[in-house]
């Protein structure tokens, strides 16, 4: 029997809850412990405990995250193995090889877990290299372990190594398949700003229930430590997104109409609006963060503007080229002013101004508190690549209206090159220039809003619910095939599920997944308590006296 039925939910909604859950928990796993290392190394270098601390309880997530990844993971291996044994039978058949070589990689894996998470304590000093290489070979492993399920995955939308009948000539060639790298680099970037993000939102749980001020210092620091790693390797996810999409063309160009401009693109108008909402929060944590900074109420100022140019950009990076709500309108022409704003060029500078802004906000919060004297001259250069940048950024948009089509992309390309031209160039100059900075004002960590803390969780819940719709997304673009143009599904619920379905089984999965996350929390909470590490906690705001040095930007 090719298929089989499960009551009342479907076939197809057990799997997809199943392999969602697993995702989202591998997800975690994988970028939690990346996460940590990379703290607990600066910690080693700078000899500063609290980083130690913060890696060591993030650590503590992660036995167990591990379970709940083991359990669903298990979960739907049954539910495929036993719904849809036709299509098992050949994706075996195809990968065989790697399904054994893949629990010999999660073995290692979690060995190296539990040795990296209990040896914490007695390899330090001295043997904290050790300790490293730990952390290290859990993030070899648990990479690999990532790379051989995206190989599954990504064979299923552009199979390779196999001929026209299906027949399997090489491992190698259906391993590295044409988007297997794109999706490798794509989740492994993705995964990390997932991780941040829900650290992130851990540390606002903590702040939100502790009573203790040197507590919340220390949360309030473990938030904003999380939430600006999320935000950095944010930035990257647009163009690797792009390159994945390029090589889903590059393999079937009318897979690629269907994903960006056909049934499919209703998603990726969602896809703005909750993206949007997501620059926003970040955007909005950042700005309050400046209150915990005497003497940073030059830069508030600019709130009002920079949140300006956000919603602008929002509503040009959120309008379809054409809205077909009625078939008259199907058959119909674009729209005269909406089609120009839904053409790739204008979306492109856009995000790119987003961005633009995002990274002078995080600029504030570098300078605010600090006086550099004798650096005039470096920061009007500053100011003025940022501002030429954005000219030339808005200048090719807009000149993206009247451009050919083949123009116009060269130059959404060139606007991506200045836009990390401009933050890299001006970032490292900036950096020049505060190595002469005189501190007047220090972060009062513990000292920010409450709301502070609902936007990280709001942050959270919006990366998770995002990630479970392009997942969606990236499957259903194969439609009502398993294996792209091999192995076609024929089950009474093939085809293209309703966007509504969709985004409700997207909520509805988001929430179960906190629910379980929930308790990963409360797990690592009654583990075991460390002692908080010295952080500057809430103090006298700053007055400023007359003749003191005043904050310039």
């Amino acid at each position: 029997m090719p298929y089989r039925d499960f009551p009342l939910l479907g076939s197809r909604n057990v799997v997809w809850m199943g392999a969602e859950l697993h995702l989202m928990f591998a997800a975690f796993v994988l970028a939690v412990p990346l996460f940590a290392l990379v703290i607990e190394f600066m910690g080693w270098r700078s000899k500063q405990e609290r980083y130690d601390r913060l890696a060591h309880e993030l650590t503590r997530l992660l036995p167990p995250a591990y379970t709940f990844t083991a359990i669903t993971g298990a979960f739907m291996g049954f539910s495929l193995f036993t719904l849809y044994p036709q299509f098992m039978n050949y994706m075996t058949g195809v990968f065989g090889p790697t399904m054994w070589v893949y629990p010999l990689f999660f073995i290692l894996e979690s060995l190296s877990l539990y040795f990296y998470y209990y040896m914490w304590d007695r390899l330090q000093g001295d043997k904290k290299w050790i300790h490293v290489l730990l952390g290290l070979s859990l993030n070899i492993w648990g990479t690999i372990v990532m790379f051989i399920a995206n190989s599954w995955a990504s064979f299923m939308m552009s199979p390779g190594g196999a001929n026209s009948a299906g027949e399997v000539q090489s491992l190698w060639g259906a391993i590295s398949n044409l988007t297997w790298w794109p999706l490798n680099l794509h989740r492994l970037v993705a995964n990390v700003t997932f991780g941040a993000f829900l650290c992130s939102a851990y540390a606002a749980y903590r702040y939100l229930g502790s009573k203790d001020s040197k507590e919340k210092a220390y949360y309030d620091w473990m938030g904003y430590t999380g939430n600006l790693v999320g935000l950095f390797t944010m930035l990257f996810l647009p163009f690797l997104g792009y390159y994945l999409g390029f090589e889903i063309y590059s393999f079937s160009p009318q897979m690629g109409v269907t994903l960006m401009g056909g049934v499919l693109s209703w998603v990726f108008v969602i896809q703005a609006v909750v993206i949007a909402t997501m620059f926003l929060a970040a955007a909005y944590y950042s700005w309050l963060g400046l209150s915990r900074i005497p003497g940073s109420e030059p830069y508030r100022r600019w709130v009002p503007a920079f949140n300006a140019i956000l919603i602008v950009g929002f509503a040009v990076w959120s309008t379809p080229h054409t809205m077909a709500a009625t078939p008259e309108e199907a058959t119909g022409g674009f729209h005269p002013v909406l089609s120009s704003l839904g053409l790739m060029a204008p979306k492109m500078a856009a995000v790119s101004l987003i961005l633009l802004v995002l990274y002078v906000s995080y600029l504030f919060y570098r300078r605010a508190g600090k006086k550099v004297k004798g650096a005039g001259v470096l920061n009007g250069l500053i100011w003025g690549l940022i501002i030429l940048g954005g000219v030339a950024i808005l200048g090719l948009g807009v000149h993206g209206f009247f451009a050919p089509a083949a123009l116009r992309i060269k130059e959404s390309i060139i606007q991506i090159l200045v836009l990390l031209g401009v933050i890299l160039t001006t970032f490292i100059m900036d950096t020049m220039r505060l190595r002469k900075a005189r501190i007047i004002g220090s972060p009062a960590w513990g000292a920010v809003p409450r709301r502070s803390q609902y936007a990280l969780i709001a942050l959270a819940f919006i990366i998770v619910w995002l990630m479970g719709l392009m997942g969606y997304a990236r499957s259903a673009v194969r439609l009502n095939w398993h294996v792209s143009g091999i192995l076609e599904d024929t089950s009474p619920q093939a085809g293209l599920p309703a966007l509504g379905q969709a985004a409700n089984m997207t909520t509805i999965i988001t929430l179960i997944f906190f629910a379980l996350l929930g308790l990963v929390f409360l797990f690592a909470i009654y583990s075991g308590r460390e002692k908080v590490p010295a952080i500057s906690g809430p103090g006298i705001p700053h007055q400023h006296k007359e003749g003191e040095d005043e904050v310039h930007l």
